[in-house]
């Protein structure tokens, strides 16, 4: 497959161009380690356009759009994960010379009318990412969608998930509805099980506790989110534009499906995850004819931190040593 490759002397980090621009490697270099979860039994091949994307996922960081789940909405039923996380994109590389390497990429989808475009950008010194999308609709009329970043992490007993949130809607919570059925609220980080005990969700559980949740944070006070080992004091963090992206899904995998360990943990710009269900909510983005939609991401490896208070608009890391 296509492969950039954009790295210095902190950070590697490795997309496939063919299968849909996935961020496949984020590379922390001073500690090793690669922070984004891979599938240990799903190999990378080359993905088919409407397929179910969980018998294909490998992991790493996805691009999401027009709908979460496979979504029938308005005459035409969109894949799951929408549609361009299993094809191809073109590519031009902007600089590869001194201490700034940069790429441009994009995509138009098949079924929506839209133009999938990112930039994005790695600088010498800096252990991030700078991204910036551009959603444009190519079409006539009016368009509505859900648009989502889906980084899966790397996870063990030591991880600690942080989130600028306050009020949680469970959609799923597996074994048998163990923090509530689909609608039940609380605010993070505790929920609460069916024997009334705390649960503080920023802990992330053993493989074997064999559990599957799927909240969405509904009520953000600011735009990042974190995921860190504690023990070995490195994370992943991403930085959003909150007036974009509105919400934060959380699927957190313990074990509890399909033997699968990790933590996705992803900016939305609405829910729930059925386009047509987050038409109905009104929690979703539109654009107007021919209109586009702009925004800068910020995607970081740190250390030094066991827990994080905030992320920066610049990437700078507030938190527990």
């Amino acid at each position: 497959m296509r492969t950039l490759i954009l790295e210095n002397e902190l950070l590697r980090s490795s997309i496939l161009v063919d299968f849909g621009s996935k961020i496949f490697e984020f590379i922390h270099k001073q500690s090793d380690r690669d922070l984004l979860y891979h599938h240990p039994r799903v190999e990378i091949r080359a993905p088919v356009y409407g397929v179910n994307a969980d018998n294909w996922w490998p992991g790493g960081i996805d691009e999401a759009i027009p709908t979460g789940h496979v979504s029938k909405y308005e005459g035409e039923e969109y894949p799951y994960i929408g549609e361009v996380w299993s094809l191809p994109w073109q590519y031009e590389v902007l600089s590869r010379e001194g201490d700034n390497v940069s790429a441009h990429l994009w995509r138009t989808t098949v079924i929506a009318p839209l133009l999938v475009e990112k930039w994005i950008a790695l600088r010498g010194g800096e252990a991030m990412l700078r991204l910036r999308h551009r959603i444009t609709n190519l079409g006539p009329s009016e368009f509505k969608f859900l648009w989502g970043i889906h980084p899966a992490l790397a996870i063990s007993p030591s991880s600690r998930i942080d989130i600028p949130a306050e009020d949680v809607l469970i959609e799923e919570s597996l074994p048998k509805d163990r923090l509530g059925g689909r609608n039940t609220t609380y605010e993070w980080p505790y929920a609460i099980d069916r024997e009334g005990r705390r649960v503080d969700m920023r802990v992330v559980q053993p493989e074997g506790a064999q559990t599957c949740d799927f909240h969405f944070a509904t009520k953000l006070t600011d735009g990042w989110l974190a995921v860190t080992d504690r023990e070995a004091r490195v994370g992943f963090g991403l930085v959003f534009p909150k007036e974009v992206f509105n919400t934060i899904w959380l699927w957190l995998v313990y074990g509890g499906w399909r033997g699968v360990y990790c933590a996705a943990v992803e900016a939305w710009t609405g829910f729930p995850a059925k386009l047509n269900e987050a038409v109905e909510r009104g929690r979703h983005s539109t654009l107007g004819p021919k209109g586009s939609l702009e925004c800068e991401t910020i995607m970081l490896a740190y250390a030094g931190a066991s827990a994080v208070e905030r992320i920066t608009r610049t990437g700078e890391v507030i938190g527990t040593p």
